[in-house]
């Protein structure tokens, strides 16, 4: 990378045991970072359009599973039971995001 480069923002990470996002929909005005803790919470990021992009749309639904085996494993719930109903939900909150269905 060269001085006259831009520095790249990361738009998504795994951070505080859960997923730290850049959200889109402020750009470029201002950069506001989010924490998202729960598969619900990523839905709705995503629907909202505050995830964007296809690499961000795939690792949040790989995050998106990722919590959601945390929570029942937390709540001595069946895990994969649980990252499979956390998949359809993920995969159907933008059905035409090639990504995000790939992520989950």
């Amino acid at each position: 990378m060269s001085a006259r480069d831009p520095v790249p923002i990361p738009t998504i990470r795994w951070a505080r045991g859960g997923a730290r996002i850049l959200d889109q929909r402020f750009l470029p005005r201002r950069e506001t970072y989010r924490d998202l803790s729960s598969p619900r919470q990523l839905i709705a990021a995503i629907r909202s359009l505050a995830i964007r992009g296809a690499p961000a749309l795939g690792v949040a639904g790989a995050f998106g599973v990722a919590l959601a085996a945390r929570e029942a494993i937390r709540l001595g719930r069946d895990p994969v039971r649980a990252c499979r109903r956390a998949a359809a939900k993920l995969a159907g909150a933008r059905p035409t995001a090639v990504n995000l269905s790939w992520g989950v």
